[in-house]
């Protein structure tokens, strides 16, 4: 038995090979190459017209069997037996046939949605459609956003035929099959991404019945024309101030309530000399680390005076005032944190003329508009380097004042065994919470202790503690070695941290292993009274997630206590002045929706923070209920459970949306995502990926014939020339391009930066090419390029993380030493992405 399964077609030479996969949740992969032109599959029972959800494919892991000949069998069953699925998948010679049995033991009928897989749109929609012969008119134009699925769908057909530039696919089935455009489609597999889904719905299976269905797909690849390698020899051009700072400059993030600003500059070419009140000492080496990150200049004459005091009567609670005069800066916070406030502006304010840096003469007078404004993040073992960069470049800079760390993957002494490659040492865990509280954030320690337990279980660990030991994913509180691992575990989480609040989790506590919701109600009303004490017995307060508090209609989302009452039942468990993380991702942005949930906590006399995710509108509309419900605010990221720079890479949009969240927090503006005046994501690349800024230009050479049209790509200028392409299965001419382009340099070069992007979207961090360096002594070097690291394609309008980018061309920086450089070659490692060069510039 296994929870996913891979195996491969073999196929003729130089035809790529077929692939297919299975894993629990995902469903169907199916991939030509390295191409994944099926992302996903899945079922779901539900009630007609959709007013009862019974059983879905994305709630409960599958089991894979594999069977002879490479086949493999999925095998999906409810907890209380009215759900049996069985899929098997045969490889055939150019793809694979599948049949799928759906039984239901229910009492009433209930419809089925079978999703059989969801198609890359890229890889087809340059190409053409026919459904039972009948032509589909242009797949290339998205259906617009808001459009209903009967809107989108091209029609159905027992046989679809999609003729695209590099193969031809085709799908036969025994029933109709329908195609929608998921394109800009509004529900959670397709967000962000490019899809036309394939299935059947509204699918009949009446009580005690089974509905049986067979479909088989083809690929026939197309010959690829054109030639393997390719030299380009492009005439080199000397461009003055090839490199020199970012002429584009970011608003002050969050938005000051008051920004007057005044006449000329006051030279800081010397630097600044800090006088701090006391209990800010740490902002000295905060301030520092800052600016010298973002700023490469020559220090010269004398640092300008920063003058830092509090007085409770100068703004609101925790705001700031700041000057910059004649004789330098004064900043008076109301608080200490208010004074801190102030210096993270004046961070921000900072800006290159000529060859210095400088500060522009104003008065700010700003304030919080929600007072509790707090990052959600994980631990690992990288966790310390990582959110010690993250926490001084990102969450400092835009004023948040609270850290949720979820620290269960940390070697606990109360637990001896669960250790694993994400395991965070203790000695780490506590230098990472005093690098928070140097720099003025509170920590809050999160260690699930109800449900979500698998950390707890890990390596077949305490498995006679779960409820369901079968399913050990809730402990059973009811045990008296329960309670006194809880004790000593978080005794040991107070010893080594001293915290002031205890997150304990308990969302989501019966989501596996336990069918009675009546237990969970009861472990609820055994295991919260003991973590209350555990709180109060090491002196701090007690937070919890807040969706088994609620039932339905008493949220916009998130509700999973069965009943009204069971849900009053938990609630009056609760003392008053708990905090209630409610957590509600609807990506909606209206605040309306959100008020109910955050009025019936505060109503009770407790503390709700409001818990958004990454979508934008999610934020804007949660955020902005919480300032009128004078609630806090968490920004949640759910990126694996170990925190990496390399997962913030591949999930950059949720670490990206911290900026979002705390502009509306702090600021209460209320236009809308896209209208605020500048891309968080492009913000947060700046300042996390992009280095110093050099403000004395430096020149170089462009490769390209003479008088092209140059233009700047965040600090480089890049004389453009007419787009090179490399080989991509998306477009016919991607298709006919090289796999490899040489660019002949023959020059001693510091960098050499490369405008390029792509014809098409892949996933995140997936290696898009190489640039191989070669020297002329002989050596070479080999570097990356990585698609949303440093390049995207022509549709996808998100920054690049650690590349400039405009419109949609990135400037990629390689490295070369000072060294002298032979050639570079370009080479296509990726066939779906066909990356482009846009330009050379040489340093």
């Amino acid at each position: 038995m296994f929870a996913a399964l891979v195996f491969g077609i073999s196929t003729i030479s130089a035809v790529p090979p077929v692939s297919l996969s299975y894993t629990s949740f995902r469903g169907l992969e199916v991939k030509v190459g390295e191409v994944a032109l099926i992302e996903g599959s899945g079922f779901q029972y539900y009630e007609k017209g959709w007013t009862k959800g019974y059983f879905s494919s994305a709630w409960k892991p599958v089991k894979v069997y594999p069977g002879e000949n490479g086949s493999f069998t999925v095998i999906a069953d409810s907890d209380d037996g009215e759900v049996a699925n069985r899929q098997t998948f045969y490889p055939t010679e150019k793809g694979f046939r599948a049949t799928a049995e759906f039984r239901w033991r229910g009492e009433k009928p209930v419809m089925l949605e079978y999703t059989l897989g969801r198609l890359w749109a890229p890889f087809v929609d340059q190409g053409s459609l026919a459904m039972d012969g009948a032509q589909v008119p242009m797949l290339d134009k998205p259906v617009k956003e808001g459009s209903t699925f009967e809107q989108r769908v091209f029609g159905q057909g027992r046989q679809l035929v999609f003729n695209a530039p590099a193969a031809r696919v085709t799908m036969t089935s025994r029933q109709p099959v329908y195609v929608m455009d998921a394109r800009n489609y509004t529900i959670e597999w397709a967000d962000g991404k490019e899809l036309f889904w394939l299935g059947l719905n509204n699918q009949e299976i009446k009580p005690q019945g089974t509905v049986q269905f067979e479909y088989e797909l083809t690929i026939d690849p197309v010959g690829q024309p054109g030639t393997d390698r390719t030299e380009l020899a492009l005439a080199k051009q000397p461009i003055q101030s090839a490199q020199g700072p970012d002429v584009k400059r970011f608003p002050i993030v969050p938005k000051p309530k008051i920004f007057d600003r005044g006449s000329g500059y006051l030279a800081c070419g010397g630097g600044f000399d800090l006088t701090l009140p006391a209990g800010l000492e740490g902002e000295k080496a905060w301030f520092e680390r800052f600016i010298g990150g973002s700023w490469d200049w020559e220090k010269a004459g004398q640092p300008v005076s920063v003058r830092v005091s509090v007085s409770p009567g100068v703004t609101k609670s925790n705001g700031y005032r700041l000057e910059v005069g004649d004789s330098g800066v004064m900043i008076v916070g109301q608080s200490l944190d208010g004074a801190r406030y102030g210096l993270r502006t004046l961070a921000q304010i900072v800006q290159f003329q000529g060859q210095s840096i400088v500060l522009p003469r104003a008065t700010v007078t700003d304030w919080p508009s929600a007072q509790w404004r707090g990052a959600h993040l994980f631990v690992g073992p990288t966790a310390v380097a990582f959110q010690g960069k993250l926490s001084d470049r990102v969450l400092a800079p835009v004023k948040l004042n609270k850290i949720v760390l979820q620290a269960e993957q940390t070697q606990w002494k109360a637990l001896p065994g669960i250790e694993n490659p994400i395991t965070m040492k203790t000695p780490d865990l506590v230098k990472l919470v005093e690098h928070y509280r140097s720099i003025g954030f509170q920590f809050i320690p999160l260690v699930q202790s109800m449900g979500h337990m698998e950390w707890f279980f890990r390596n077949d660990k305490n498995l006679d503690l779960a409820v369901n030991p079968k399913i050990p994913y809730t402990i059973d509180v009811r045990k008296a070695r329960t309670r006194e691992i809880l004790n000593q575990l978080w005794g040991e989480v107070a010893d080594l941290t001293k915290p002031k609040v205890f997150h304990f989790g308990l969302d989501e506590i019966d989501n596996r292993g336990i069918d009675d919701k009546n237990l969970t109600t009861r472990l609820w009303q055994q295991g919260v009274p003991l973590l209350q004490k555990i709180a109060e017995d090491n002196n701090a307060e007690m937070m919890l997630w807040g969706d088994m508090l609620l039932a339905q209609g008493e949220a916009v989302d998130a509700m999973h206590a069965p009943s009204k009452e069971a849900a009053v039942v938990r609630r009056k468990m609760l003392k008053k002045g708990t905090y209630v993380a409610d957590w509600h991702y609807r990506n909606d942005p209206n605040p309306d929706v959100f008020d109910r949930s955050l009025k019936l906590f505060k109503d009770l006399g407790l503390r709700p923070i409001a818990s958004t995710w990454y979508r934008p509108n999610n934020i804007r509309g949660f955020t902005l209920s919480a300032i009128r419900n004078d609630a806090g605010v968490l920004q949640t990221t759910w990126a694996g459970y170990e925190s990496s720079e390399a997962n913030m890479v591949r999930e950059f949009q949720q670490f990206s949306a911290f900026i979002l969240m705390a502009e509306y927090a702090w600021s209460g503006r209320t236009e809308m995502p896209d209208k605020l005046g500048y891309d968080p994501a492009e913000l947060m690349q700046r300042w996390y990926f992009g280095g110093r800024q050099i403000v004395k230009a430096v020149d170089g050479f462009a490769l390209g014939p003479a008088g092209g049209e140059v233009e700047k790509i965040g600090p480089y200028k890049i004389q453009k020339m007419e787009p090179q392409q490399l080989f991509g299965v998306t477009t016919s001419r991607a298709f006919a391009s090289p796999h490899h382009l040489t660019l002949p340099i023959d020059q001693t070069a510091k960098a050499i930066i490369l405008a390029m992007d792509s014809a098409a979207t892949i996933t995140d961090v997936a290696l898009a090419g190489h640039a191989i360096v070669h020297y002329t002594d002989g050596t070479k070097s080999d570097h990356e390029i990585r698609y949303g690291m440093h390049v995207r394609s022509v549709r996808d309008t998100k920054a690049t993380m650690a590349s400039p980018r405009k419109n949609t061309v990135s400037a990629v920086r390689i490295e070369t030493g000072g060294k002298r450089v032979k050639s570079v070659e370009l080479v296509a490692s990726h066939s779906a992405a066909g990356l482009r060069l846009h330009g050379v510039t040489i340093l």
